[in-house]
This record gives structure tokens, C-alpha cells and sequence, in this order.
């Protein structure tokens, strides 16, 4: 079986690889936005829908008339337009229409990945160093790296590499496809997990991963600057520099949550062979204004998805249950439900039938296992 990682570095250029970069990004949004006004121009006038194809073979006439086109990676170009093409089709599904770019928002490029064999010497357009941290790209050349310090090696073929710019710092963003020997293992430890905002993981076995609620840590200071920023004349150098400080103060805290998100999933998953959760609405939860920030700053589905795909990569087993299964408001010693537990600011509670005491969350955890147990018995034969 064909998985896809991404191996995302820190980059080093020096001053002409900076440069280049950066006109790389212009390039590629001016070609972006050009083929997005062609596009609604031809379907205004004569609602014709222009293609891909058309867009691509009108590059060369574009280099023509900018020369300056012709001073970067062309596969760059290319791509810009197959990213275009993407957009709307994400529009036809989602009714999101397609923005016109600009230098301040998302910098990013794309480059595929090309092998060739010439006079018996083999051509790479992207090569990825581990040994000495160093990484080939087109028009580029080598630049040094930061990032996976215990990987010495990546087994896989390239696909394409991503080159992006974030306040004045630059990242690449290599995409791997990888051969996973798939096995056939029989559970041998099964783990039931409720989620919740609290706490941020509760599993069946009694352990319970606390939410260090970010929000709260870095809330009062983005409120500081984006009141700063108010007072500032839009456009003006000290208004881009409060703005790249709240960028900055927002990249913090989405790296806090991912990288606690990232250690508690890790270890879940390497100790673990079956994996049971629930299907959480979150976008429903979300729509609770008392909770919404808090369920938010929790990052329930992103706990999902890494739980998912790391199990598949380790050749575990991932299971949800219905969302509607109230497992809460089960005993889990002896299966009776108290439809009461719905209040949410009971975190204790007594079986009326067993007299058996209750943790809320754990509790949940045990039905959820039970649950996925039940409904997985074709594993263990």
C-alpha cells in the first residue's frame, strides 16, 4: 500500500536565494490572478469556460510579453495554474469563489519533482540531503535545512516540493510517497477515548491528558495588538510590522496546540493496537457560544485525524462509534443508563442499580471501548 508524508524544513537562503524566491512568489500570483481575470472575462462575454489547457498553452506567449517570467522555475508556473483549476473545483463543491492573491496573505509555490536519465548520469531537479541538512530545488540550488535531526534517511519517492514564506521566514515542504507493508495484527491492547475540553484525552485505562487551554496564554496579548494595530495608518510600515507580530503570536500558539496535540497522539497510537473514539460533530459544538472558543482552542478533529492516520502508518486499527451513543449516561460496570448524566457539570456520579461510582469522562472512555469491541469481533479471529 502507497501512503503520502510530508517532511516539512526550515530554510536557509542566502540574499540571491531570497531574492529569487521572492520573485518566484510574484511570478506565480501574477500568473494566478491573470489566468482568474481571463477566466471571468471569457465566461462574462461569451460564457465560455476557459480549461487548464487553454491557460497552459497561452504561457508561452505571456513570457513573450513579460520576460521576466522566464527568470524563474517554469514548473512553478504550471502548477500555479493546476492550483487555479483546483479552486474551482472546490468552488462548485463548497460555493467558495476563488480570491485574487496578494503579497500579504498565504506565499507559497509549488515545484514538481523531475528524474531523467542523460549520457548515463542520472538528473534530479529536487534532491533532500539528511546527512548534511541540505535540500536541491530548481533555479536554487543547495540551501541548508533545519528540521527531523534524528532522520538520517527518507525512504520514498518525491513528488513535488512546497516552497512558502512566513514573516520573513522561509520553509520548504517536501511530499514523499512511501511503500507500507500492510500486516494483518491482532489487537492485543485496545484503548477507548473520550474527548473533551477539560480534559483534553481520557482514556479507558484511568489516564487523563490535561488541556492546557493556549487561548487563554496568548488571548490578552493578540487583543494588546490588534488594538495596536487599529491605531496604526493601514499601509504604513509600522502597520505591517504590528501585523507580522500578531502573525507571529498566532503561529505560536497553533505550534503549542500541534505539538502537544502531536506527543499525546504518539503515544496513544505506539501503545495501543486497537483505537477506539467517538465521531464528534464539532461544527454543531462550535455553534454553543459558551463553548465555542474553548472547543475551538481543543482541536478535537485535528486529535482525530492524527489518531487516524498514525494508526494506519503503524498498520494499528482506528475505530469511531455512533455519535448519538450516549456513553456517559451507561454504567459501564452494569449497563444501566441515567439519563440525568446529560447535565454536564456532573463530573461524579453513583449507579442508582450497582452503587458503583462513576468518573464521568472515564466512565465514557470504558462504554466507548465496550462499544467498539462489540461492534470489531472480526479482528481477533
Amino acid at each position: 500500500m502507497k501512503i503520502y508524508k510530508t517532511y516539512k524544513f526550515r530554510l536557509y537562503p542566502n540574499k540571491i536565494q531570497q531574492e529569487l524566491i521572492n520573485k518566484t512568489l510574484g511570478c506565480t500570483r501574477f500568473i494566478y490572478n491573470t489566468m482568474l481575470y481571463e477566466k471571468e472575462k471569457l465566461y462574462k462575454q461569451n460564457k465560455i469556460t476557459k480549461t487548464k489547457k487553454d491557460c497552459i498553452k497561452e504561457l508561452p506567449l505571456l513570457k513573450q510579453t513579460y520576460p521576466w517570467l522566464t527568470e524563474i522555475d517554469s514548473m512553478a508556473l504550471s502548477t500555479t495554474i493546476f492550483d487555479l483549476e483546483e479552486a474551482f473545483k472546490n468552488f462548485y463543491r463548497t460555493k467558495h469563489y476563488p480570491k485574487y492573491k496578494d503579497k500579504y496573505s498565504k506565499n507559497s509555490y509549488r515545484t514538481n519533482y523531475i528524474k531523467n536519465n542523460y549520457k548515463n548520469k542520472i538528473y534530479e531537479n529536487i534532491k533532500l540531503d539528511m546527512t548534511n541538512k541540505t535540500i536541491t530545488l530548481p533555479k536554487l540550488k543547495n540551501m541548508k535545512i533545519r528540521g527531523y535531526r534524528k532522520t538520517k534517511e527518507i525512504k520514498g519517492r518525491i513528488i513535488n516540493a512546497t516552497i512558502s514564506k512566513k514573516i520573513n521566514r522561509y520553509y520548504v515542504s517536501v511530499l514523499y510517497e512511501e511503500d507500507l507493508e500492510e500486516k494483518n495484527i491482532i489487537p492485543t491492547k485496545v484503548v477507548g477515548i473520550d474527548l473533551g475540553v477539560k480534559d483534553l484525552v481520557i482514556t479507558s485505562f484511568g489516564e487523563k491528558y490535561e488541556n492546557k487551554k493556549y487561548i487563554t496564554k496568548y488571548e490578552k496579548r493578540i487583543k494588546n495588538l490588534q488594538k495596536w494595530l487599529s491605531k496604526k495608518v493601514k499601509g504604513s510600515k509600522n502597520y505591517y510590522k504590528v501585523k507580522n507580530k500578531i502573525k507571529e503570536t498566532y503561529k505560536k500558539l497553533k505550534n503549542a496546540r500541534i505539538y502537544t496535540i502531536h506527543k499525546i497522539t504518539k503515544k496513544i497510537v505506539n501503545e495501543n493496537d486497537l483505537i477506539i473514539t467517538e465521531k464528534l460533530q464539532t461544527k454543531k459544538l462550535i455553534e454553543r457560544k459558551e463553548m465555542s472558543k474553548y472547543i475551538s482552542d481543543a482541536s478535537l478533529s485535528e486529535i482525530i485525524r492524527q489518531l487516524e492516520y498514525k494508526s494506519k502508518w503503524k498498520n494499528k486499527h482506528f475505530y469511531q462509534i455512533d455519535t448519538y451513543y450516549p456513553s456517559s449516561q451507561i454504567c459501564s460496570h452494569c449497563n444501566t443508563k441515567n439519563e440525568e448524566i446529560k447535565d454536564l457539570s456532573k463530573r461524579n456520579w453513583t449507579c442508582s442499580k450497582c452503587k458503583n461510582e462513576n468518573d464521568r469522562d472515564i466512565n465514557a472512555a470504558i462504554n466507548i471501548m465496550w462499544e467498539g469491541l462489540i461492534n470489531n469481533t472480526k479482528l481477533f479471529t
